[in-house]
């Protein structure tokens, strides 16, 4: 069956489409304008996001800005800057003679578990590196003392004195923060 309404649509196409007008030169140059004007904001908001974040890369951990270097000796500057000395391994063994663990810290939190008899102890922290070294010390599953270590190229060593009150154990928690600082730790009975 025929749609009745068809014919009234074709009556409005004959009256109308020779009345309409094509948009024409100014409609294209609008829409090329507009497409150009996207194009150079998505193109700026990128350049802006780059830079930005090249800028918080040049900051130190204390706020300062890294100044920038010569060609030549940037890529020098840069490793030593942010990794440390090649040596720092044995630079932070030196501090903790007779270490029980020792590594390099990587991105992630480090948790070492020694364990303990009742009684009184003495933990010592060694560490060699370019970056400051929270250290968080527990006793059986409470925090007993947090401290950051401001590790250096030559290594610092801290001395903990811990008190635990039964068998149980004592766990080191090194953050993240001090990557690519290298750390010894011993823990001994008094």
């Amino acid at each position: 069956m025929p749609d009745p309404l068809n014919s009234l649509f074709d009556d409005l196409r004959r009256d109308t489409l020779p009345q309409v007008r094509p948009p024409g030169a100014e409609a294209a140059r609008r829409t090329v304008h507009r497409r150009a004007t996207v194009r150079a904001a998505a193109l700026a908001a990128v350049v802006i996001a780059v830079g930005g974040t090249w800028i918080v890369s040049q900051r130190n951990l204390d706020g300062t800005i890294t100044p920038a270097a010569s060609a030549s000796a940037s890529t020098y500057a840069s490793d030593m800057l942010w990794r440390g000395r090649a040596d720092k391994t044995e630079i932070a063994a030196a501090l903790v003679p007779g270490a029980s663990h020792s590594d390099v810290m990587a991105e992630h939190d480090q948790d070492v578990g020694l364990e303990a008899d009742g009684g009184n102890y003495r933990l010592r922290v060694g560490c060699a590196g370019p970056a400051p070294l929270p250290v968080t010390v527990m006793v059986n599953e409470t925090v007993d003392q947090q401290q950051t270590l401001q590790c250096t190229d030559d290594g610092v060593a801290r001395d903990f004195e811990i008190t635990v009150p039964s068998a149980g154990s004592v766990r080191v928690i090194l953050s993240g923060i001090g990557q690519f600082d290298a750390y010894a730790l011993r823990l001994e009975k008094l």
